[in-house]
This record gives structure tokens, C-alpha cells and sequence, in this order.
């Protein structure tokens, strides 16, 4: 099995982004995960604003069904691939994809993003693989902390 991994940043749709959680994040999630599952995906889809940086990982079969999706999904504007390169091992093996929230109300229980990714959320064009990956490994380092949340994340 070869793994690899591709790495998204865009804009996502919706007027509700701020204060409670958005319904459109909510649909967006809910697609996804039923994607990723179906394709043996998994990822993490990290959101700063209306922002959002997109972390797939998986073989190359499922990535190629997962990544014409997400390029057309109506929720998704300016769709930009950042990278994508060869993977050893997954970064979020138990996630079909979790979600990290930088600026989420008090009554959104998400995870907060590190700095390192909303470094690279921010920055211009495309970006080096291996400092992407490294920046989303801080994300999958607090998850495979915690034990409880992850199990909850298998959605």
C-alpha cells in the first residue's frame, strides 16, 4: 500500500460563519467524512475564519475520487492544491476527518489550530510538502493525546 497525501486551501461559502457553529461547516464535514470512509481517506480539515486548509491522505484511488469532489464542492470557493507528495505512515490514521477551529465560540468543542498550521493557511501559493506535513503533525500529535476525543472523531 503507498500512501500519499494532498493538501487544499480555500475559502468556504456561508454567511453563518461567525458566532455559532456554521451548518455549512456542519454539511461540509458530514460529506466528507462519508467520502473519506468510503475511499479509505482520512484527514483533517483545519479553519481560521472563513478559511480552510484541507489534509487528505490515503492510496492514490481514493484520493483521486476524494479530490475531484472537494475541486467541485459548491460549498468551496478558490480552491487552491497547496502540495502533495508520498506519505509513510498517516497523520490522523483514526480521523475520517477531524476538525480544527481557530476562533471557535465558546459553545463550538473543536480543536484549536496550532500556529504552525494557520502559518501556512496564510501564506502565499504553493507550499513545500514536508513543511506542510510538518505543520499538520502538530494537529495529529494533540489528537493522538487524547484518547477519548479520538474515538469521538470516528464519525
Amino acid at each position: 500500500m503507498v500512501l500519499s497525501a494532498i493538501c487544499y486551501r480555500a475559502r468556504i461559502d456561508g454567511s453563518s460563519l461567525d458566532g455559532v457553529p456554521s451548518a455549512e461547516v456542519d454539511r461540509l464535514l458530514d460529506r466528507t467524512r462519508r467520502l473519506n470512509r468510503l475511499n479509505g481517506v482520512t484527514g483533517a480539515l483545519l479553519r481560521q475564519g472563513d478559511h480552510v486548509l484541507l489534509w487528505l491522505e490515503g492510496e492514490a484511488s481514493g484520493l483521486a475520487d476524494s479530490r475531484a469532489c472537494t475541486e467541485g464542492d459548491l460549498g468551496l470557493s478558490r480552491v487552491e492544491l497547496l502540495c502533495e507528495g508520498p506519505l509513510g505512515a498517516r497523520l490522523f490514521p483514526h480521523c475520517w476527518l477531524c476538525l480544527a477551529n481557530s476562533g471557535a465560540s465558546t459553545q463550538d468543542h473543536r480543536m484549536e489550530m496550532p500556529a504552525k498550521v494557520a502559518d501556512v493557511l496564510a501564506g502565499p501559493g504553493s507550499a513545500d510538502f514536508a513543511q506542510v506535513a510538518d505543520a499538520v503533525r502538530c494537529l495529529a500529535r494533540r489528537i493522538e493525546d487524547c484518547r477519548y476525543t479520538r474515538a469521538a472523531l470516528l464519525v
